[in-house]
């Protein structure tokens, strides 16, 4: 009976740290107090930071707090073409339904905002639909194909009144 206990234990201890190895988490220094100043206050202390903070802070708001803080991903996106390169580093590394989604959605805004040429840059298109086909959730996946959808056919029409 006790070897069970301990079995039962360790393997208890082993998915508690399995789950929380994977998980993002805040540059040091930070708090999730960041997530709760003032926007106007919280992203410019968001952009003072080198894009590899950024980014770290950016995917823990968007999957670690709740409700997620997706905003940042248009104050990444205003940067536009300085971050392209950093950022499709990231994206080609991920290997994750969640990073590959947040990475997307940077991307989205980038062309929302027109900061950067998205569906312009062919092989960062190409890399973009490779790594949203990786997303193993239907519901992501079909939100990920959205994404991609708005990037490549952006309407560019006012609307009529």
């Amino acid at each position: 009976m006790s070897t069970a206990k301990t079995s039962v234990g360790l393997i208890c201890m082993l998915l508690i740290s399995a789950c929380t190895f994977n998980h993002p988490r805040l540059p040091e220094g930070f708090s999730n107090e960041f997530f709760w100043m003032p926007e106007d206050q919280r992203d410019a202390e968001f952009l003072k930071q080198d894009f590899d903070t950024q980014y770290k802070i950016y995917i823990y708001g968007s999957q670690e707090i709740e409700p997620p803080v997706m905003g940042l991903a248009w104050v990444l996106a205003k940067q536009g073409g300085k971050i392209v390169q950093p950022l499709q580093a990231k994206l080609e590394a991920a290997d994750d339904d969640f990073t590959i989604r947040d990475i997307l959605l940077v991307f989205v805004a980038m062309s929302q905002l027109e900061t950067y040429d998205v569906a312009g840059n062919k092989p960062l298109m190409q890399e973009l639909l490779e790594k949203s086909g990786e997303i193993k959730d239907p519901s992501w996946a079909i939100v990920a194909q959205d994404d991609i959808h708005e990037i490549t056919f952006k309407c560019k029409c006012e609307l009529r009144k």
